[in-house]
């Protein structure tokens, strides 16, 4: 006998629902919650990562104005001190292009032990951590400035320069960045000031060419 599911009113009986008919309504809301769930995470990400690119477009800005005021010199890295032992980190002398109250977080990564989450490319800097001279870079627009902190990594620069002379792999770039704090990716800064969301995939292949000016400049 074929299962029913009767609704009447106060005039009469509606058309019956059988009971197949209405477990797959059930189906469908179901899913179309679930696509909604995913589509709202798919959003709160983006506009995450969305947070992250104007983080870094601003230290892009702060980064060409620190150059304009000191003789096109780039910024430089916590291993350079003032005489009274100060650090000149770029995280404190971007301060006054950056404003008090720029938190330097990226919102992907919350319980990042960094105070600031993004860290300065130390081949763009000398042996004492002084900042190189932009003229002396290149291809700007091809090299990495900032980028963002691997969890459990909290240096305001990353350690590039020990295998400077040979090849930076894949793996140990990995260990100092996050290369994929969005999805597959993660937001990068360049020297030429400009802001590229890359996917790990596209990073690797600039590794691997021996010729790239990705890191050095």
């Amino acid at each position: 006998m074929k299962s029913t599911v009767s609704l009447r009113s106060g005039r009469g009986r509606t058309p019956a629902f059988t009971l197949v008919e209405l477990l797959a309504v059930i189906a469908i809301v179901g899913v179309l919650t679930t696509l909604l769930f995913t589509a709202g995470g798919l959003a709160r990400e983006r506009g995450k990562s969305i947070t992250c690119l104007s983080n870094l477009r601003q230290m892009g800005v702060a980064l060409r104005l620190f150059e304009s005021d000191h003789k096109g010199r780039l910024p430089s890295s916590s291993h350079l001190r003032a005489a009274d032992g100060t650090s000149l980190s770029w995280i404190n002398t971007l301060v006054p292009y950056l404003g008090p109250d720029f938190i330097g977080r990226c919102p992907s990564a919350p319980g990042h032990p960094a105070k600031v989450t993004y860290a300065l490319n130390d081949l763009l800097t000398d042996l004492s951590g002084e900042g190189l001279i932009l003229t002396s870079v290149r291809s700007p627009s091809a090299t990495l400035a900032i980028g963002e902190i691997a969890l459990g990594q909290s240096s305001e620069h990353f350690h590039f320069a020990g295998a400077a002379r040979g090849r930076i792999t894949a793996a140990s770039f990995k260990s100092s960045v996050n290369v994929e704090c969005h999805g597959r990716g993660a937001n990068y800064l360049f020297v030429d000031a400009h802001v590229e969301p890359l996917a790990w995939t596209k990073i690797q292949r600039r590794l691997a060419d021996a010729n790239t000016p990705f890191l050095k400049p």
